[in-house]
């Protein structure tokens, strides 16, 4: 808890109002395209989304783990295998309307280095020539975006859950090197808050707590359960994931108001199978969910 109120006090502040336009996503895990990467089958929806956000003018903030980063050694081989969705970021990067925030399995995305070598440039495979991609990206542990006079906290969330956070150097190492194996075998790994459910359960009380005692809306990843308080008594949002079996679910923010949404194939009238967005709740006026300060 301390953690994310040190957090809170050193991050950046984006003032939005009622044009302004901004979706949230996390937990892509894209990796390298083996039986194993979840984001594959997601890939042609996430594009998709990503399209439509593009052309209506909206801010993609990414909370975390967008990379698969501890299951994945060679970090190129990520770009290499979803080039196509990094030209769609690029395109929001190039209008500097993307924001990146790293999780537990993108955490060396802070360090500038690993960024220039593997995100700023790739290798057109056919002219072998050096491309530009994300060039200058930053990526950050966490943003407040303020509406007017109300804050809302973005995190990935796995900053209160110690073995994500504070031990993740050996949590990526029995990620990479142990529990891949036991997972053949059925055995859950204990490091995933999202397959773990007294795991999760755990950050998410926590990530409530923090949300309420402060009384600031905080919207986090990490889990991998998309969260919208029906209730007024609660600020604590998520936005799900890139890769749940049937789709992805992200948060969008727009006219002052909150909505959770998925995007997954349907069926239209021609009996076609097309990409479509559905609203799964709100949408609900952020300040509608605060509380009257004493």
């Amino acid at each position: 808890m301390k953690t994310l109120d040190k957090i809170f006090k050193k991050v950046n502040r984006l003032f939005i109002d009622e044009n302004s336009k901004i979706v949230l996503m996390s937990d892509c895990h894209r990796g390298s395209g083996n039986y194993d990467d979840n984001f594959r089958k997601n890939q042609n929806i996430y594009d998709s989304a990503l399209r439509h956000y593009y052309n209506q003018g909206f801010t993609y903030i990414e909370l975390g783990d967008g990379d698969e980063m501890w299951e994945i050694k060679s970090y190129s081989e990520i770009v290499e295998e979803y080039l196509d969705s990094f030209k769609e970021l690029k395109r929001f990067n190039d209008d500097g309307r993307l924001i990146m925030i790293y999780g537990n399995h993108d955490i060396e995305k802070k360090n500038a280095s690993i960024l220039e070598k593997y995100f700023y440039y790739y290798v057109d495979k056919e002219t072998k020539e050096k491309k530009e991609l994300l060039s200058d990206l930053k990526v950050y542990d966490g943003l407040i975006l303020q509406y007017k006079k109300y804050d809302i906290f973005l995190i990935h969330g796995h900053q209160v859950d110690f073995l994500n956070h504070t031990l993740w150097p050996i949590s990526r190492f029995l990620v990479r090197h142990v529990w891949s194996h036991f997972e053949l075998a059925g055995v859950k790994d204990p490091t995933e808050a999202a397959k773990n459910y007294r795991v999760k359960n755990k950050v998410e009380k926590k990530l409530q707590k923090w949300s309420n005692d402060h009384n600031k809306i905080l919207i986090a990843g990490h889990t991998h359960r998309p969260i919208f308080p029906k209730s007024k008594d609660s600020l604590y949002f998520n936005d799900g994931s890139c890769i749940h079996p049937n789709g992805i679910t992200c948060i969008e923010i727009e006219n002052g108001k909150i909505t959770l949404v998925k995007w997954g194939f349907d069926v239209n009238k021609k009996e076609q199978i097309v990409v479509r967005r559905f609203v799964l709740e709100g949408s609900e006026a952020i300040e509608d969910f605060f509380k009257p300060t004493k």
